[in-house]
């Protein structure tokens, strides 16, 4: 077996080898730099380098976190949000780490609220639908789409079912949610409930809330139902291997 360096795994995972790397950011896909903050305990989460190789050794996604309208938030405003986009990262690396589906290279990029013609605050689905219809990102990642609110409907996110194989279509983006909620485990579970749809997966029950506690603390099962945002992240092997099969995953490196 061939041991490599973390600047080697970098360049294999098309970060770059050379310069000044950031490991938390470049391959732990922690913008602000260093491991989020667990709500629950109020202190930072145990990460490692095994999570992110590991995870790329086999089945894949890339992600692009797209930040709409951030560059009107006050400065501490905009740590909170971007601390809380930083630890859904890690919640979905986790949930997902459960079904053999790593999360691979995370990149961010920024609209800004003039340019997103005031889609940073989301009061439709023709807005949502345009935002994600306007812009992506040329490459292999899910654009995810984080704005600051949605106003509509009770919305939480919006993603298609499935998503696009490729970059162009009207259904190659997602609204990974709202970053102001204020509920880092909220915001987390819905990013990665949504990837979960745009990945093929159906929600787990009608039109009503399913009354066993197996299904309430699925994944898929909508934010309404769920027994807590934090403990019902759950997916079966049936639905990891729906994942899995999608088109947008990535073979193992």
């Amino acid at each position: 077996m061939t041991v490599l360096s973390v600047r080697q795994a970098m360049a294999a995972m098309g970060l770059g080898g050379t310069g000044n790397l950031s490991v938390m950011r470049e391959v732990l896909g922690f913008w602000q730099g260093k491991a989020p903050t667990d709500p629950s305990t109020n202190t930072p989460v145990v990460v490692s380098l095994g999570q992110a190789f590991t995870g790329l050794s086999g089945k894949h996604i890339n992600v692009n976190i797209i930040k709409v309208g951030f560059d009107v938030l006050s400065a501490g405003a905009l740590t909170v949000e971007e601390a809380a986009v930083d630890y859904g990262i890690h919640r979905t690396r986790q949930i997902y780490s459960g079904i053999g589906l790593g999360v691979g290279r995370v990149g961010y990029y920024w609209i800004t609220a003039a340019a997103s013609n005031g889609r940073d605050d989301l009061g439709s689905d023709s807005e949502s639908d345009t935002l994600s219809d306007e812009w992506s990102v040329p490459n292999d990642g899910l654009d995810v789409f984080c704005v600051r609110s949605i106003t509509y409907d009770n919305v939480l996110g919006v993603s298609p079912r499935p998503g696009d194989c490729s970059k162009g279509g009207k259904s190659d983006g997602m609204i990974g949610g709202e970053t102001g909620r204020g509920d880092p485990d909220g915001w987390s579970r819905t990013l990665a409930h949504e990837m979960g749809h745009y990945l093929d997966l159906p929600h787990n029950h009608g039109d009503t809330c399913p009354t066993a506690t197996t299904a309430r603390e699925n994944l898929m099962a909508q934010t309404r139902c769920c027994v807590s945002t934090r403990s019902s992240v759950l997916l079966t092997s049936g639905q990891g291997s729906t994942m899995r099969g999608r088109c947008q995953v990535r073979a193992g490196s």
